[in-house]
């Protein structure tokens, strides 16, 4: 499939991120088909893009003749898979993140799509190589990873499973490109892909550091914000959800490292439903509009906001040595999925030494090899001159 034969996206799924992923094609001036199990979901999805493009519009981002050429008949929506490939040249896959439901998904999809058809999944956590299992030509089969809202972030990652052909990949990279995103690709398919893997050994720290250390979910956001980061961890991991964020720990701990999973805290918190934002209560008490008020009095400067960015980094590291992506790529997932500073630009004015000692200060403490200091850290090799 070349790009410049690409006319139809088909996108199944309509929630969250599916309906953003469809205004993203719709807004590249692609039609779109539109598609989820209930009509409901279906009109929900599109009045959700409607709303946002009405906004956009509102706001000087987009002209309102972009917004009304969308509205005029250019996405399609529906309740059967077959009738929403049969004409598509790229379908997106954004069903929840559930190996079942996928399976299902991606079976139908492939059976009726066209032979030449790119067949992408969002899934921010399973292999794309097990996932590429049910359809029927594995090498049209890539990831697509578009993060939350998919609108407004700028960052796609492509992923490369075993059997997916170079040719696949440089179409999903140029039309994510071609759309406005910014593209890192993984050329290996791991757990967590890029930025979520880079983050996912930061979860399982932060998590100790409440469990065995005592130190507060305040304490450690507020020690990043005032370390210039934006949203404190512990407020995103609210903001993505508790459940879908112990989720992929317990994958990681499955698929990576025993070393993972939820923390005993986070298993609290699911056990009496807290699971964040969207149930009003997590690690904070939400309110109905705006975020969480921190209190500036559970400040204890107990947490040293430069041990997660060495965590990332060091993660960050031992993508680079499994030849997934450059540590340039790192640092691109990093600012733009996270918003946070790259985590080899941040370990920068630190020396080897510096960075691979409190990492094994770390290891040791918690008794955790997953925070070991790679090769590339020991040996300076992250280093810009």
């Amino acid at each position: 499939m070349k790009l410049d034969q690409l006319e139809t996206i088909a996108v199944i799924g309509a929630g969250d991120m599916g309906h953003g992923i469809a205004q993203v094609a719709l807004m590249a001036g692609y039609r779109v088909n539109l598609c989820d199990v209930k009509e409901e979901f279906v009109a929900r999805g599109i009045s959700r893009i409607y709303a946002s493009l009405d906004k956009l519009s509102a706001k000087g981002k987009i002209s309102p003749t972009l917004a009304g050429s969308i509205k005029d008949g250019r996405v399609k929506g529906g309740t059967v898979i077959e009738e929403a490939v049969r004409d598509a040249q790229l379908i997106i896959e954004a069903v929840p993140e559930r190996l079942d439901i996928k399976q299902s998904a991606l079976e139908r999809i492939s059976a009726a799509c066209r032979e030449d058809a790119v067949i992408a999944t969002n899934s921010s956590t399973m292999s794309i190589t097990m996932l590429a299992k049910f359809v029927r030509r594995p090498c049209n089969m890539v990831g697509m990873h578009y993060f939350n809202p998919a609108v407004l972030m700028k960052l796609v990652e492509v992923i490369c499973g075993d059997e997916t052909s170079p040719e696949t990949a440089e179409f999903a990279r140029a039309y994510a490109q071609r759309a406005g995103k910014t593209v890192v690709v993984a050329r290996r398919d791991r757990p967590g892909f890029i930025a979520n893997r880079i983050v996912a050994p930061v979860v399982v720290y932060n998590g100790l550091c409440i469990d065995r250390d005592g130190i507060t979910p305040a304490d450690i956001d507020l020690s990043m914000m005032k370390n210039g980061q934006k949203m404190g961890p512990m407020e995103l991991a609210d903001y993505t959800g508790v459940d879908v964020t112990s989720f992929c720990q317990d994958y990681y701990h499955e698929h990576l490292s025993p070393e993972y999973g939820p923390s005993e805290t986070a298993r609290k918190l699911l056990s009496e439903g807290r699971l964040g934002r969207k149930a009003g209560r997590g690690y904070y008490i939400w309110p109905e509009a705006g975020r969480p008020v921190l209190d500036e009095s559970l400040y204890t400067g107990k947490y040293n906001p430069d041990i997660p960015n060495f965590i990332q980094a060091n993660e960050a590291c031992r993508l680079f040595e499994e030849g997934v992506c450059s540590l340039e790529e790192c640092d691109t997932a990093i600012e733009l999925g996270y918003n946070m500073e790259g985590p080899i630009a941040y370990i920068q004015s630190f020396s080897p030494e510096t960075v691979a000692e409190a990492l094994r200060t770390v290891a040791a403490h918690f008794s955790k090899g997953i925070f070991l200091p790679a090769e590339t850290i020991v040996s300076g090799k992250y280093r810009r001159l």
